[in-house]
């Protein structure tokens, strides 16, 4: 039984999602570029072209899909080449989950010493009530983040 024959048309069904995949690459590279630069406020900037490639994406990877996967669209190099681009891809997201998370963590303490420090500026307020004993403030204190990076 022979392999089945793939024709150039069989290769170029590969091509839009690699090309979709490195445009993502890109676009998530300059995210960690803007983190690390400090700079996550210009980050929304990309998540328009974001959206649209990651929308682009998974249409790509719903038609591989149904067309039966890899072996029926595409062979030899075009694999090979989605393959590469694959692992760059995902080299670059967990590059990017890992930022986020550290971003993340780092706020969050942040805010926590910030919280604790107005708690304890509050506690250490001494005031006396009308009957001449010291009042204790024993109100919650709220602090709200905004949870967007």
């Amino acid at each position: 039984m022979t392999p089945p024959q793939h024709s150039s048309q069989d290769q170029n069904l590969l091509l839009p999602l690699i090309e979709i995949m490195r445009a993502l690459t890109r676009v998530i590279s300059a995210e960690i570029t803007l983190l690390q630069e400090r700079r996550p406020q210009e980050i929304k900037s990309y998540l328009p072209e974001k959206n649209k490639l990651m929308a682009a994406y998974q249409k790509e990877l719903a038609d591989l899909s149904a067309r039966g996967g890899l072996q029926a669209s595409g062979s030899g190099d075009a694999i090979r080449t989605l393959k590469q681009e694959t692992r760059l891809f995902h080299g670059v997201l967990e590059q990017h989950a890992r930022m986020t998370k550290a971003l993340k963590t780092v706020s969050e303490r942040m805010l926590k010493a910030v919280s604790d420090e107005v708690v304890k500026s509050r506690s250490n307020a001494s005031t006396y009530g009308a009957n001449g004993a010291k009042y204790v403030n024993k109100s919650a204190t709220s602090i709200s983040l905004n949870q967007n990076i």
